[in-house]
């Protein structure tokens, strides 16, 4: 209770000037292009999560976590095998890991996590090379129950894996690759909307769009945050020697 008194205490008026932009445009864009009600919520619980985690709030990670449940429903309906099993097997069993490692690592009672994840060049190339092999038998997977866009669908789940493993590391790089799967998705509901002419999911492409803009934010807020901490090249965060 405390930390959620500290959480709300610690949001300044621009926060909430964003979040109810946020609120109110997914809102509007639901109503216009007549999007279901778990759509809609996807996309919420979405912006949510991302603004929260680039402001390195563990309040984001329960955001997402929600908003994976949604997505896969949304996914399962128009055939994204693959971001079903992102969400259900990768997304949220790495958000709840991510919830008790941010929790170990707070750097105030508000939430706010410290950004000084070490990971060196070994171990990134270990992740990048584990991911890669998990990917490939993903990919057969997809093909196997004909996914649809099995091959971005593959590469979005690769880089999703690999950002969200960086996040649990607390490393702000981790946003870079978070980037690459949001236009990569992008591409893949807006070939949906395309090939479907379903204009109902516009408004997922669309919080594709504004996830796009906030992880790009996250970079600069991390590393601010990081500086912010006292956190030097000393080997306790990623530096040019470490990943």
């Amino acid at each position: 209770m405390v930390r959620v008194k500290e959480f709300f205490k610690s949001l300044k008026w621009y926060d909430y000037v964003i979040i109810s932009s946020l609120l109110i445009a997914t809102l509007t864009l639901g109503l216009v292009f007549h999007s279901d009600t778990i759509t809609i919520l996807s996309a919420i619980m979405g912006a949510f999560g991302v603004f929260f985690i680039a402001k390195g709030s563990v309040a984001g990670q329960f955001f997402m976590i929600i908003k994976a449940i949604f997505y896969s429903i949304i996914s399962f309906m128009n055939k994204f095998y693959g971001e079903v099993i992102i969400s259900c097997a990768i997304s949220i069993p790495i958000c709840l890991a991510t919830i008790i490692m941010w929790f170990r690592n707070l750097d105030s009672p508000n939430g706010q996590i410290k950004i000084r994840g070490k990971m060196t060049w070994k171990e990134f190339l270990i992740a990048s090379f584990v991911c890669v092999a998990i990917s490939v038998g993903i990919y057969f997977f997809l093909e196997y129950f004909n996914t649809r866009f099995c091959i971005l669908s593959t590469f979005a789940f690769f880089f999703s894996l690999i950002g969200s493993y960086l996040s649990f590391r607390r490393c702000e790089y981790n946003f870079i690759f978070f980037i690459i799967n949001t236009i990569l998705c992008i591409t893949m509901w807006l070939l949906l909307v395309i090939a479907d002419n379903n204009v109902s999911q516009i408004i997922t492409f669309v919080s594709y769009l504004i996830n796009f803009t906030t992880n790009i934010f996250g970079i600069f807020i991390w590393i601010k945050l990081k500086k912010k901490q006292g956190e030097k090249n000393d080997g306790t965060s990623c530096t040019s020697r470490e990943f």
